[in-house]
């Protein structure tokens, strides 16, 4: 049974450190926890890294396919349960790479297929949408804080991993590590509350019917665009600014996918010991945590499309000096600032969304839309390794990813706020 409270006490706050704390487990200790351990599962079973890749592919193939469920198992059950079913799917993935896999067909249906599900019950749309339901100035900023925990979870991963599996001199003392570290996430879900109404409070805390002061008025009023209606799936997809966010989200998820899932690799081919390499991999999460929080914080007070060219433009520089360097100092900046910019995008990315198209629309226009972007994303991983395969270098990767990060710069700028023109066929559709 879940902890409520009927206190005075705002629970928003509460919900909030509690998803920090569980994507520091979800996200940290197993998605990110992927680039430290991949490595020495390739390496001990001498796999191919194109093939071996495919598992992660998958697992973005299986986030999309699935998300359409997660929205309607939020919508029927709410984001505890979602989560708590997803934990545990994710358990039993991880359990069955620890004591079956020795084949890339193995690994490939224990990651790609069963962690992959639990990615998409687990994944951002349950933490977003309980943001969004308790908080609505404020929003991007506990969007930060909350994708933060993701990111502080991925950076105490790679030391911690790596060294087990250089202590234990096996790959499954870094996966029973991750274990232990779900364990808790789970008890944690258990106190989160899924909506204000459920306990008698209101979102940000603040009572729409109170009267207010002139000057509390003005505290509460947002700062950004926040669109008045909340649009259907017919009137979204009218709009180009749907598509520019998905040239965007294709971009920034794929470059980040390709760093965790082909990074630490890249790194050794160089000539960066492993050591280095896995501070190099932490450094890099460290930067997608440390721009999460600020990105949040500056989405409530400049307008996204412009906060969003310059996070994009900034990636694009970092990302392309990045696959030029080869000392260690050169590539702990560069990959320091592509990691802010990778955090900063999956901060204000679903408050953009929110605000657009209105807060009641945002999980289902994530269920309908996300299944299309995600295949585009799931390429990168498979696809990297392939291009190595092939050209024995990532040159060719790092090249698109830089096109790809050009193109979402100018895509920014041209997302403008769409305007509604609702007619009343749409309006009930």
């Amino acid at each position: 049974m879940a902890f409520n409270t009927t206190s005075g006490k705002f629970y928003g706050w509460n919900n909030a450190a509690l998803l920090f704390l569980i994507q520091f487990a979800a996200t940290g200790f197993v998605y990110f926890a992927y680039s430290a351990i991949f490595p020495a599962m390739v390496e001990s079973m001498d796999w191919n890294r194109g093939s071996a890749s495919i598992a992660h592919s998958l697992g973005f193939v299986m986030l999309g396919v699935f998300y359409p469920v997660t929205a309607w198992m939020i919508g029927k059950w709410g984001v505890r349960m979602t989560l708590t079913t997803g934990l545990m799917i994710m358990l039993s993935g991880l359990l069955l790479i620890i004591f079956l896999v020795t084949e890339i067909w193995q690994w490939t249906i224990a990651w790609g297929l069963i962690v992959g599900i639990s990615f998409a019950l687990t994944g951002p749309i349950c933490g977003q949408t309980l943001v969004i339901q308790w908080f609505n100035i404020r929003r991007a900023t506990v969007l930060g804080i909350f994708v933060t925990g993701s990111a502080v979870g991925g950076f105490f991963a790679q030391p911690v991993l790596t060294g087990a599996i250089e202590r234990f001199g096996n790959w499954q003392a870094g996966w029973m590590i991750s274990v232990a570290v779900l364990l808790v996430a789970l008890v944690l879900v258990q106190f989160l509350v899924n909506r204000p109404s459920d306990i008698g409070q209101h979102p940000d805390g603040v009572d729409p019917d109170a009267e207010s002061t002139p000057g509390e008025i003005a505290a509460n009023k947002p700062r950004t665009y926040r669109s008045a209606e909340n649009w259907t799936i017919k009137e979204v997809a009218r709009t180009p600014a749907i598509y520019l966010m998905m040239i965007i989200a294709i971009t920034y998820l794929g470059i980040g996918t390709f760093i965790i899932t082909h990074g630490a690799l890249h790194l050794t081919d160089i000539g960066i010991s492993k050591l280095q390499t896995a501070s190099l991999m932490g450094i890099f999460i460290l930067g997608s945590g440390m721009g999460r929080i600020p990105a949040g914080i500056l989405g409530d007070r400049i307008e996204l499309r412009w906060l969003v060219a310059a996070i994009m433009g900034a990636f694009m520089l970092s990302f392309g000096l990045f696959s030029l360097a080869n000392s260690y100092s050169v590539l702990a900046i560069t990959g320091f600032i592509a990691g802010i910019c990778y955090g900063a995008k999956f901060a204000v990315a679903p408050a953009m969304m929110s605000n657009y198209f209105g807060q009641e629309s945002f999980p289902r226009i994530n269920s309908i839309f996300a299944p299309i972007l995600l295949p585009f994303v799931a390429m990168a991983p498979a696809g990297a390794g392939y291009i190595y395969e092939a050209q024995g270098n990532y040159g060719t990767a790092f090249n698109i990813g830089t096109v790809m990060l050009a193109l979402s710069f100018v895509a920014a700028i041209l997302l403008k706020p769409p305007v509604l023109n609702r007619s009343p066929d749409l309006a009930t559709s």
